[in-house]
């Protein structure tokens, strides 16, 4: 299943985990958040391909009172930090 989801970290208000969560349950399959780090408030979000434009329109209506941004990775889930041979 890890190969045709998108995953993505956004940070949010901490007070609106719940909210997110209850929200992206609420369309059921578009997106499954998962909290990283509650501290911080840190979450997950894994998109199967098929819902990512629905995933993006909902963002779009919900992210600036969330106060949700997202968190820019240089790697991805599974890569090692070892060098590549070329």
């Amino acid at each position: 299943m890890e190969n045709d989801t998108i995953q993505k970290m956004f940070r949010i208000n901490r007070k609106d985990i719940s909210y997110l969560k209850f929200l992206l349950d609420s369309y059921e399959g578009v997106a499954i958040p998962r909290t990283l780090d509650k501290r911080i408030a840190l979450v997950e979000v894994m998109i199967p391909e098929g819902f990512y434009q629905t995933f993006t329109r909902l963002l779009d209506d919900v992210a600036e009172e969330m106060g949700m941004a997202p968190v820019i990775t240089s790697r991805f889930k599974g890569e090692s930090d070892a060098p590549h041979d070329a």
